[in-house]
């Protein structure tokens, strides 16, 4: 097997999707992860932990480590990706269990693919995110909802007179929430809409997962509500002013 370097590089189309893969262990899996992502025409990096101390550059990231490394490094990984381009965290953890993938999605990573992976799968998680992480589907980037102001460009949510930074994937479910204008959906519709890939094995325990961390993170947590037997909606009470 070739060993992968920090530098190793590939010519590819004008703009291609930047993805750059983050081997804390170099394993025959990481070697076929770049060599899938590169098939697809996307401009890949390879980067080791030392990625870290510095600010991410590229809008998505794949990190490939052990179960040991997930629980060590989960939530240092969220806080350094949401600096600056705010970057889409995708995990991999070799020979690892659902609890292992589990603790990657707590901590806040946008997606986990289990090991061993398809290449199908993998390429369309990354596809996912990264429109997750580009999504504009607003002219001036913002979506309101009566005290709620969601900054789509700067990954922001406005409340209170509070920033609240967020990760994509609590951006996604966030705005299809607001996009619903308080009616309940379910996780099923949740995961349809803000994962975007209906075919991806991403269980209802990942929208839990953000729901909590949203409702962790707003000033007021009573604003996103859980409906019985159905899923989740914003409070009648979010919506305290007009909507333009």
């Amino acid at each position: 097997m070739d060993a992968l370097s920090a530098h190793d590089d590939l010519s590819v189309p004008i703009q291609p999707l930047r993805v750059t893969v983050v081997t804390i262990v170099t394993t025959a899996s990481a070697q076929r992860l770049v060599d899938e992502l590169r098939r697809e025409a996307m401009r890949v990096e390879v980067a080791t932990a030392a990625v870290l101390d510095r600010p991410p550059v590229d809008p998505v990231y794949v990190i490939s480590l052990d179960p040991a490394f997930a629980r060590l490094l989960a939530d240092r990984f969220v806080t350094w990706a949401q600096a600056d381009v705010h970057a889409g965290l995708i995990g991999i953890v070799e020979d690892g269990s659902p609890a292992d993938n589990e603790v990657l999605l707590a901590a806040g990573f946008d997606d986990v693919v289990p090991a061993p992976f398809s290449a199908r799968e993998l390429v369309a998680r990354v596809r996912a995110v990264h429109r997750r992480v580009h999504w504009k589907g607003m002219s001036n980037g913002r979506m309101r909802f009566g005290d709620l102001t969601l900054d789509l460009y700067g990954r922001e949510l406005w409340i209170a007179g509070k920033t609240v930074s967020l990760t994509s994937i609590e951006l996604a479910v966030l705005r299809e929430l607001i996009k619903a204008r308080g009616r309940p959906l379910s996780r099923t519709e949740l995961l349809d809409l803000a994962w975007g890939e209906s075919d991806l094995e991403v269980s209802e325990r990942a929208v839990d997962n953000v729901i909590l961390r949203l409702r962790r993170k707003l000033p007021r947590p009573e604003l996103i509500e859980t409906v019985r037997s159905v899923g989740f909606r914003l409070a009648a009470t979010a919506a305290t002013s007009p909507t333009p």
